[in-house]
């Protein structure tokens, strides 16, 4: 297991939750403008609900970077192992989340938290389908992709842009669980591009 956790960067991952969660509240005013095709007007992506890309690009790249191969043929259950591992990622930002918002009142924190899950879902799904070396760009072009195209009349943002979504949306929570548990059931089996050998 130790052995697992160092190949994984499970403490880099770690440490990269624990930043994003201290840089979150102090961007909170910040927004990254990006011009919206849909709403008319200029749109702009709050950084605190884009810094979740990174370390669930971190994850996605680390949770992948032992050949397949490798676990193929180990006798201990890697596959179990990682989903542990994610769950323990998202459980570590959600205890975090709830820190801040009772300690500073960060209005952000669950939104945080929920994109970080619905990230790495997604990237998950994108690696099942697509191949590992897809998921952390998925992830990187989700936010400017929502901000670009998922924002409809008055700068509200469609239903399937659920990264833009306030924090209290119950629609966004459950969009990004759902994919989440859609990741994590996907993510041990055998992808559909793997037609053979182990890479």
């Amino acid at each position: 297991m130790n052995w697992w956790l160092r190949a994984h960067w499970a403490a880099w991952c770690a440490g990269t939750v624990v930043l994003m969660l201290v840089l979150a509240p102090l961007l909170v005013g910040s927004s990254l403008p990006i011009p919206s095709l849909f709403a008319g007007m200029a749109g702009a992506l709050p950084v605190p609900l884009m810094l979740p890309a990174i370390p669930a690009a971190m994850a996605l790249y680390a949770a992948q970077r032992v050949p397949h191969g490798y676990e193929l043929t180990s006798v201990r259950p890697q596959s179990r192992y990682r989903t542990v591992w994610i769950v323990g990622i998202c459980f570590l930002a959600a205890a975090a989340a709830v820190l801040e918002m009772v300690v500073i009142d960060f209005p952000l924190a669950l939104a945080v938290v929920r994109n970080l899950a619905g990230y790495i879902g997604t990237g998950m799904i994108v690696q099942y389908l697509a191949g590992r070396q897809y998921g952390p760009i998925a992830v990187a072009v989700l936010p400017p992709t929502c901000a670009l195209i998922g924002l409809g009349s008055g700068g509200r943002p469609f239903s399937w842009t659920w990264p833009l979504h306030p924090t209290d949306s119950p629609w966004a929570a459950a969009a990004a669980l759902g994919l989440l548990a859609l990741g994590l059931t996907v993510g041990p089996r055998r992808p559909p591009w793997r037609s053979g050998g182990h890479t």
